[in-house]
């Protein structure tokens, strides 16, 4: 091992943010409490979704043409590593929220689908309503042609006393306001069948471009979804290919820092935050909710169910969700997102630490909050 190498073995502290945004990695020198930091932020390594991997520069190349295990610096090959990774976990996190995004467009195309049946049902409805007031208006109509009677003065030519007189000018009335009355409700069941059958033509459109829509996110889903796959598996061959050395990096420190004390059951949060506290040393895995395997987002879920309260899947989606924080007012449970692109999430566990699912190959663990650059803090 050259001098460089174990320069490097010995005294560079890698700090590897990812898994979604990022995960610390690190180590100290044997001798001396120098610690540098090196920070792969998904928001700067290049657009997620890129074909990144083949344009990263020389860096990249060189460490595509060595295997992991080759005397060359660990440091370099966990940095590249780590921009990897970080851009297959916002790619994750991008896609829970795509997911959610299609599964919300398909329940608006149904709901589309069931308002523009129930309009057209309605419309036949309303124009069964008009033939049949149509059809009292033509028997109406028939009877007073067949009786001759065609108004108030031939009822009086015709009548054989006065009483028949009041009979006939009765039913002439009767005759004469059951016609207009069913000629108002025919014509107005007509404009009634008219309106829904605009209304269902115009919700069946709604609901061809809703499904539309959703086919193209289905589409596009899939397309990133195979990209996914992709990542994960060159980030998944690349860290079970890292030397002894190159994974106690990669790992960082201990998954507790020493000292540290769960905080008190005081309510939903803090239990919240106990039972997140259960899965300390849990793999990470992409798209994974527990119980034994969790990504970033996927943790925050997980705990929060188990006290029955229900959060949104992806980190982008928890990032707006419930109220916004203060870091000054930061308490236990609290939800801490990271990068600017919300690619991270974690949970404040008191103490100035987080609990957070990092990345592949890294368990569940507490490390310092601050460690990766925070976009906001969620109260649920």
């Amino acid at each position: 091992m050259t001098q460089r190498v174990r320069s490097v073995a010995l005294t560079v502290v890698v700090l590897v943010l990812l898994g979604s945004g990022g995960v610390t990695v690190s180590a100290q020198t044997a001798s001396a409490q120098t610690v540098s930091a090196q920070t792969v932020d998904p928001g700067t390594a290049g657009p997620v979704g890129a074909e990144s991997t083949g344009t990263a520069g020389p860096a990249q190349d060189t460490a595509q043409e060595r295997p992991a295990s080759s005397g060359e610096a660990p440091g370099e090959d966990l940095v590249e590593l780590a921009r990897l990774s970080a851009e297959a976990g916002a790619l994750g996190e991008e896609l829970h929220l795509a997911r959610a995004d299609l599964e919300r467009a398909d329940a608006e195309r149904q709901r589309r689908e069931r308002e523009a049946g129930v309009a057209a049902g309605l419309a036949v409805v309303a124009d069964v309503g008009a033939s049949r007031d149509q059809s009292l208006v033509d028997r109406l109509a028939t009877i007073r042609y067949r009786g001759g009677d065609t108004g108030a003065t031939r009822a009086a030519v015709l009548a054989e006393s006065p009483r028949d007189l009041v009979d006939r000018l009765g039913t002439l009335q009767r005759l004469s306001g059951a016609t207009t009355s069913a000629l108002d409700s025919s014509r107005a069941a007509s404009a009634e069948a008219a309106r829904l059958r605009l209304e269902a033509d115009a919700a069946s459109e709604v609901a061809r471009a809703s499904a539309r829509d959703a086919q193209r996110r289905a589409d596009d889903l899939d397309r990133r979804s195979d990209e996914m796959r992709v990542r994960i598996d060159e980030v998944r061959r690349r860290v079970d290919a890292l030397s002894d050395a190159q994974r106690a990096l990669w790992a960082g420190g201990p998954l507790v820092p020493p000292g540290y004390v769960a905080p008190a059951i005081d309510g939903v949060n803090t239990a919240a935050l106990n039972v997140a506290l259960t899965r300390l040393g849990a793999p990470y895995s992409w798209g994974a909710t527990g119980p034994s395997e969790f990504d970033c987002s996927g943790l925050m879920v997980w705990a929060y169910a188990q006290e029955g309260k229900a959060l949104p899947r992806s980190s982008q989606a928890q990032a707006v969700a419930g109220a916004p924080v203060a870091m000054a007012d930061i308490r236990p449970g609290d939800l801490v997102i990271y990068y600017a692109g919300a690619t991270h999430v974690g949970m404040y566990a008191g103490d100035g630490l987080v609990l957070h699912a990092p990345t592949y190959g890294v368990p569940v663990k507490l490390e310092k909050v601050d460690a990766m650059p925070i976009s906001g803090i969620r109260r649920y």
